[in-house]
């Protein structure tokens, strides 16, 4: 018979899971918005400056729950790799309109 508290336990990291997805769906439609703005304004995609200042931020937020830097700096990556493509496809489609 598997464990009770086990089974709870991972009901409550499986409803994490889906806010994390929730979250992540939110804001590559951010992402989507921002990309508009940046054709409009004429605004690079890749942004050095706000990628550093993301960082900076993550780990600061991250020291708060003894979180490790490297694991941060690893997930938010791909998240801002993610972001970047979504904008450059984005861009691509406006370009081939």
């Amino acid at each position: 018979m598997k464990n009770k508290k086990i089974l709870y336990l991972r009901k409550k990291i499986n409803t994490i899971n889906k806010s994390i997805i929730n979250l992540l769906y939110k804001r590559n439609l951010i992402s989507k918005k921002i990309i508009k703005e940046k054709i409009h304004s004429n605004y690079p995609i890749k942004d050095k400056k706000r990628e550093n200042k993301i960082f900076e931020k993550i780990i600061y937020e991250g020291k708060k729950y003894n979180l490790k830097k490297k694991y941060l700096i690893k997930i938010f990556k791909i998240i801002i790799k993610n972001s970047i493509k979504t904008q450059k496809k984005k861009l691509k489609k406006k370009k081939l309109k």
